[in-house]
């Protein structure tokens, strides 16, 4: 992941044999929900919030 936002394609392709396409999206969803969350927390706001503002979509 640190490698796709640096966008160092030599470390992409090293990771990629690494890790299953499955584990590495896995790993990805995990990841963002846990930022969500984490934001959500520092916002004192809801997950839901957070995700919509993140997103730019309306609030619900």
């Amino acid at each position: 992941m640190a490698a796709r936002a640096q966008d160092d394609q030599d470390r992409i392709e090293e990771a990629a044999a690494w890790v299953s396409p499955e584990a590495l999206s896995f790993g990805v969803s995990e990841l963002a929900c846990r930022a969500v969350v984490a934001l959500a927390r520092e916002r004192d706001a809801s997950p839901d919030a957070v995700a919509r503002d993140l997103l730019g979509l309306p609030a619900a």
